[in-house]
């Protein structure tokens, strides 16, 4: 009987470790291979990321344009991080109406954690996309100033962080 027993726990060993989705490599030589392949693929995964990424960026460039007198700001900021686009936008009266940002994260996990806030203050999030990680916001409740004055306040943050496209 115990023999039995035995035989049985050694067959469920063998068929659970048949089962298992890993592969276990004995030979060096494969194991190394077996990494290399790996690496190679997360590599291209990643440059297709930043590539879709990239391509993202540009389209929101060309879309926001330049800052134009009286009608929009488009700055961009650099964080450690992230970046962002800000583009203010002011209504025919000459007054601030809205903001809209576009933030770009270099880590997914960074990108998740500010996900998960979801609306910060009056700022909205509007558009997400995993993909390339990037948080799209809307703040209609915005400091309801002239050109001249948010012109003013983006010109004073430094130039290492912030840039305003003319």
């Amino acid at each position: 009987m115990k023999k039995a027993i035995c035989l049985l726990l050694t067959l469920a060993a063998v068929l659970s470790l048949a089962a298992c989705t890993k592969t276990v490599y004995f030979d060096e030589k494969e194991y190394s291979e077996a990494v290399a392949k790996s690496e190679k693929e997360e590599s291209e995964s990643i440059s297709q990321q930043e590539e879709e990424r990239e391509k993202d960026v540009k389209n929101v460039e060309k879309e926001l344009g330049k800052t134009e007198k009286n009608k929009k700001i488009i700055a961009k900021l650099a964080y450690g991080d992230h970046f962002e686009y800000e583009a203010v936008y002011f209504d025919k009266d000459g007054l601030a109406e809205y903001k809209l940002t576009y933030k770009y994260f270099d880590t997914d996990d960074y990108y998740q954690m500010v996900l998960g806030y979801g609306d910060v203050g009056d700022d909205k999030l509007i558009q997400s996309d995993d993909e390339i990680r990037c948080l799209v916001y809307k703040n209609k409740n915005i400091m309801k100033s002239d050109f001249e004055t948010m012109y003013e306040l983006y010109q004073r943050k430094s130039e290492d962080i912030c840039t305003v496209y003319e």
